[in-house]
Formats: C-alpha cells, sequence, structure tokens
C-alpha cells in the first residue's frame, strides 16, 4: 500500500508542475503576442497568421544558440496581404 501511497503522490506532483507549466506558457504567449501585435506593420488581417510564422519561427530556432528571430520580425509582412 505504501507504494501505491508515493507513486500517486509523484502522480499528483507531477500533474501540478505541468499544470502550472502551462499556465505559464499560456500566459507568456498571451504577452507575447500583445507586443508582436502592438510591433506588427503589416495588415490586421494577417496578424494571426504573422504571429502563427513568428512562433514557429522561433521554436525552430531555439536550438541554436542564435535565433535568427529578425527573420520572421513582427515589420515583416506576409503572403496574406
Amino acid at each position: 500500500m505504501n507504494l501505491t501511497r508515493s507513486e500517486m503522490d509523484e502522480a499528483v506532483e507531477a500533474w501540478l508542475d505541468a499544470h502550472h507549466g502551462h499556465e505559464r506558457y499560456v500566459a507568456a504567449t498571451e504577452n507575447l503576442f500583445e507586443v508582436f501585435a502592438r510591433s506588427w506593420q503589416g495588415s490586421r488581417r494577417c496578424l494571426s497568421e504573422a504571429f502563427t510564422d513568428f512562433r514557429s519561427a522561433l521554436l525552430r530556432d531555439s536550438a541554436t544558440k542564435h535565433p535568427k528571430v529578425t527573420e520572421v520580425s513582427p515589420r515583416r509582412t506576409t503572403h496574406c496581404e
């Protein structure tokens, strides 16, 4: 019975950590979008698509030491226009 209790405690702790991590991720994503939207110089109609491209570039380039964020910057127009 003790092993089961220990396993349950570990599972609960891992779940709570993941949940809090998700909340931080959502808040950080909302903040990033707000900053991106304020600096976006393209069509408002294209904002969502441009932000999706921006996030993709950040994730793709995050494995390198020097992310190439400028390749998809808020000032860049997309094919959406």
